[in-house]
């Protein structure tokens, strides 16, 4: 585990190379970054990117090595192994900074979730869901509804998803403003009537909870929670 008031003893023997392996994307050659050795003509040493390889050139080198990275400081003692001592071949560490952050991040995106949960959830009771659908079923979302300010058409993600397109009052249509957002393609508006379109495929919606002033027609004579489909072109 690092600990930045530590000094590593690292045991070596001659003829032997050893690695000290520093974090992911942590980088020793940057601009701000540098190393010293104290005794640095006993020893071959080799630096790039988040590694520092180095060998002993005499039997007895025993010194120490500094490093700074553009993240941490390190202390190293390298010392010639005691008799019945392993050298180290290999040094890297844990970092509980790293692992606080990664934490932190994990704990932030759970609440992120739960926060969207309860939107969904609070959403969901306060949805419109009375639509009726004419045409191509193919068009047809698994599931829609709108919550007075924007319109949900929930589709299978591998399905190609349609063009759509709101009725305008002389029947002409426009295509409206909308963004995808997992399964679900957001209309940023809501309207009396949709036209989807793709290829020569063609599916009319109708919303039957729609008012202009933008609050549910509960009301409406289609069943609240479902929606009918028929077969027939919508002209």
């Amino acid at each position: 585990m690092f600990d930045s008031s530590e000094v590593y003893r690292v045991p070596f023997r001659a003829g032997t190379a050893t690695l000290i392996q520093l974090e992911p994307g942590e980088v020793i050659d940057g601009p701000a970054s540098g190393m010293g050795m104290g005794d640095s003509k006993a020893w071959k040493v080799g630096a790039k990117s988040n590694w520092i390889l180095f060998k002993p050139t005499e039997a007895h080198a025993d010194t120490n090595l500094i490093v700074v990275t553009d993240r941490r400081r390190y202390a190293v003692e390298l010392v010639t192994s005691d008799r019945g001592e392993a050298a180290v071949w290999s040094l890297n560490f844990t970092y509980p900074d790293t692992r606080s952050r990664e934490a932190q991040a994990a704990a932030k995106k759970q609440l992120l979730a739960a926060d969207r949960a309860r939107s969904s959830a609070a959403t969901s009771l306060h949805a419109n869901e009375i639509y009726d659908m004419q045409g191509d079923t193919v068009l047809a979302p698994t599931s829609m509804w709108d919550d007075s300010r924007f319109t949900y058409f929930r589709y299978a993600t591998t399905r190609d998803l349609p063009d759509i397109n709101r009725v305008l009052p002389d029947g002409s249509e426009a295509l409206v403003n909308s963004h995808v957002d997992g399964d679900t393609v957001v209309v940023h508006e809501t309207a009396a009537r949709f036209m989807l379109r793709l290829g020569k495929s063609v599916l009319g919606v109708r919303n039957n909870g729609y008012t202009p002033d933008g609050r549910f027609n509960t009301t409406g004579t289609t069943v609240p929670g479902t929606v009918r489909i028929t077969k027939e072109h919508d002209q």
